[in-house]
């Protein structure tokens, strides 16, 4: 016999085998005992959470003929009929595969047929939101006028693409990510049952990798039972994970909180050469900065992290190293590379100069980096430096309040203006196009998705097809709204052209002035 994977081996085959659901259970077990069934349901929610197994489970347990707490009992003669695979009265079909009108067309007319062994005919469309307009539209009769033998169950991971007029029909039941812990319960279990031995810590990130998955957990179970022969450690889960450099990322994000600019550089040059993601290494460090600030602040973070002892106290000294305020900071900038990189041309060089002014706040001159630089100098002269009150600090120095700190590094921020030559016209128009959806002037920001934008020279030139755009691009406030994105740098001008064939309203004011000069006859207007 084949063998079979470990998340279809142990498929959940009654409502109490499911994990986590548990508000879809109750709802689904009280219409059973109640014999409230209703006509089409839909199941909406992430990959693995459980949507097929409960149609499943529920399209026997609503034809059993002695349900036991609402479940399908597994020994009457309908349970055995529908888990044979001649069965002909529960229909799976993929809407992937199958998502044209013909066959929503073959659907309606076979529906009107009773079931063969059982009380009801079930279909359960899978990934429904794959289905043409068309194909909508056809279900949306059967939905309309179903017969009463026919139970439609539609599951998708993207309920937002199917029409109002089909969620309008259905009982809608959204599967949530199931939490860490019943995920390494249920593994755990399944361990224990093919006799495979483990640790505790291995187990657990297992389950976080499984990002509140169970299939995808259950997958990556699958490959380290074949991995480690002996007993599985949480260094076997890494390996398996391809998060063998997990040592080198932490080293990273360590010389990023500590500032170490030149070992930063070496670091990320290491995991490219690797083979590293840049787009995955923002992620994981956002990942690592999330933990080491869940350990500055939460009395209890190794119950929210679940680390192996050794790990965690490694991560509880690094975290030492910088304050929350720092972490903060370091974890809104990598956020913004992370969104950035889809419009970057080197994206390499964005994470190397996000991870340099994470770093390095002494570079940056926003008024967050600022507010740091003082938090840090308060926090040094704490050690014996006094400041603002008259007093000399340790050397002798003249004292210097942390307000003129901040006053001056904002007139020094003049001084480190740059040309907006100096950039590529793909560079100045991530940074525009980035900057306006985070600053949600979304009007501006779908107007310039479509706009061409070039640097001539010290002038930005923005190319508009249709006048209405040039319009809005034009205003007094969408330019300062641009100038805003692009502040890093020295005065420039802002040229709008628009390609519309339609004179604007300038033009048409200087061709009056003409013909009121020289004479109507005179002056030829030419397409």
């Amino acid at each position: 016999m084949s063998y079979i994977a470990l998340y279809r081996k142990y498929r959940p085959v009654d409502f109490d085998s499911v994990v986590g659901q548990d508000h879809i259970k109750t709802t689904l077990t009280n219409q059973i005992k109640e014999n409230r069934i209703g006509h089409a349901y839909l199941f909406t929610g992430t990959r693995g959470t459980g949507k097929t197994s409960v149609a499943k489970i529920f399209s026997r347990a609503i034809n059993c003929l002695t349900p036991k707490n609402g479940s399908p009992c597994g020994e009457c003669p309908a349970c055995k009929a529908l888990l044979t695979p001649s069965n002909m009265d529960v229909i799976e079909i993929d809407a992937a595969s199958n998502n044209g009108v013909n066959e929503i067309r073959d659907l309606r007319e076979k529906v009107t047929y009773p079931p063969v062994e059982v009380r009801y005919k079930v279909y359960i469309i899978d990934e429904v939101h794959m289905l043409t307009g068309p194909a909508f539209n056809a279900l949306l009769k059967t939905l309309e006028e179903p017969p009463k033998h026919a139970v439609f169950i539609l599951a998708t991971t993207e309920v937002h693409k199917i029409p109002q007029t089909i969620l309008s029909r259905c009982m809608r039941f959204d599967f949530k990510l199931i939490d860490v812990k019943e995920i390494a319960t249920l593994i755990a279990k399944i361990f224990d049952d093919i006799g495979k031995e483990y640790d505790k810590e291995a187990v657990m990130a297992i389950a976080k990798a499984g990002e509140g998955s169970v299939r995808d957990a259950l997958s990556i179970a699958d490959t380290c039972v074949s991995y480690s022969n002996r007993k599985l450690e949480y260094k076997d889960v890494l390996d398996v994970l391809g998060a063998s450099d997990n040592s080198k990322l932490l080293e990273l994000v360590k010389n990023i909180l500590a500032g170490n600019s030149s070992k930063i550089f070496d670091l990320i040059d290491q995991m490219a050469k690797q083979g590293k993601a840049m787009s995955l290494l923002c992620k994981d460090i956002i990942s690592v900065t999330r933990d080491l600030l869940v350990i500055k602040t939460s009395k209890d973070a190794n119950a929210i992290l679940n680390l192996p002892s050794d790990k965690f106290e490694e991560m509880k000294e690094i975290s030492a190293l910088a304050t929350e305020t720092f972490m903060v900071k370091v974890l809104e900038l990598f956020s913004f590379c992370e969104s950035d990189l889809r419009y970057s041309t080197n994206p390499r060089v964005l994470v190397e100069t996000t991870a340099l002014r994470a770093g390095l706040p002494q570079n940056n001159y926003d008024v967050d980096s600022l507010l740091l630089r003082v938090s840090k100098l308060e926090e040094q002269l704490k050690k014996g430096v006094f400041v603002a009150n008259g007093s000399a600090n340790i050397n002798g120095a003249t004292p210097v309040s942390t307000e003129q700190v901040v006053e001056e590094k904002v007139e020094e921020k003049k001084f480190f203006k740059k040309k907006l030559s100096t950039i590529t016209s793909q560079e100045a128009t991530a940074m525009i196009i980035s900057g306006l959806r985070k600053s949600e002037r979304y009007m501006l920001w779908a107007k310039l998705q479509s706009a061409k934008i070039l640097i001539e020279g010290e002038s930005l030139v923005i190319t508009v097809s249709t006048e209405s755009d040039y319009e809005i691009v034009n205003m007094e406030e969408s330019l300062k709204a641009i100038r805003e994105e692009l502040n890093e740098f020295d005065e420039f001008e802002i040229k709008v052209i628009s390609l519309s064939k339609e004179p604007t309203n300038k033009v048409l004011d200087e061709i009056e002035e003409m013909k009121s000069k020289f004479g109507e006859d005179t002056v030829i207007i030419k397409k």
